[in-house]
């Protein structure tokens, strides 16, 4: 039924945001290929990044590039807003969504404010692709791991709740998440945090997940607290799918 693939980080260049490494293109080509389409389409809602124009430049060019027809959805213009209707036929008829990093809480909030994310878990339910990374893999969860307000203000963000986890993004990039990550599971209790490193993904399909990397020295971690302990266990990456249930389990 549905489909997810969160992506921990490194999609673009540093602070070059029209710019994606090229390490990760099979990821992205594997967001292209769950779609089941030659030429699908492709919705990328910025709005955790103030709806960049860079970051839509660059993800248009990169995803055309790729073979797909792009639309992009901007929810904070002032001027030039979508109707009601206009999202709900952006998200309709998109084969596959792609939501960019920058600030979850505003991300959640504003799509709350316009009925996004209720129309985000029909087109889950739907079987349509759902990605992103960082911010774009945070909404798809419970809870998530966020710097929204800033880095020294690391918080627990309540997200969409498709997958009943906590997510951490830029585990080895940012090591300030990791005690806060410590303190966070702590009051999560009877949950697991998924971590994961830039250039870690983890996919979910009908149940299923599996971890894939674009770069040998990227890892995705299983955290929780049992027994007043706590644990973290590595996930490898593999090609075969196992039972998220199995995962998300204590």
């Amino acid at each position: 039924m549905g489909k997810i693939v969160a992506l921990g980080g490194g999609v673009f260049m540093g602070k070059k945001e029209d710019r994606f490494p090229p390490k990760m293109k099979p990821i992205h080509e594997e967001i292209i290929r769950l779609t089941g389409k030659r030429r699908p389409r492709i919705l990328y809602i910025p709005t955790a990044a103030d709806d960049s124009v860079k970051r839509i430049k660059g993800f248009r060019k990169y995803y055309t590039g790729l073979g797909c027809e792009v639309d992009v959805l901007c929810l904070l213009k002032r001027k030039g807003r979508p109707s009601q209707m206009e999202i709900k036929s952006k998200i309709e008829s998109a084969d596959a969504v792609f939501v960019t990093g920058g600030n979850t809480h505003r991300t959640i909030a504003t799509w709350k404010r316009h009925g996004v994310d209720r129309l985000l878990k029909q087109a889950y339910r739907q079987g349509k692709v759902m990605s992103g990374y960082s911010a774009g893999a945070i909404c798809w969860f419970a809870y998530g791991n966020s710097d929204s307000f800033s880095k020294e203000r690391i918080f627990r963000v309540t997200a969409m709740g498709i997958i009943n986890a906590l997510i951490c993004p830029h585990y080895d990039s940012e090591p300030h998440r990791q005690p806060v990550l410590k303190k966070m599971m702590r009051r999560t209790y009877g949950m697991v945090a998924i971590a994961l490193d830039e250039y870690a993904v983890i996919e979910i399909i009908d149940g299923k997940y599996r971890i894939l990397t674009a770069q040998p020295s990227a890892q995705a971690r299983r955290i929780y607290w049992k027994m007043d302990e706590y644990v973290i266990q590595a996930i490898k990456p593999d090609t075969k799918f196992r039972d998220l249930k199995g995962l998300l389990t204590l």
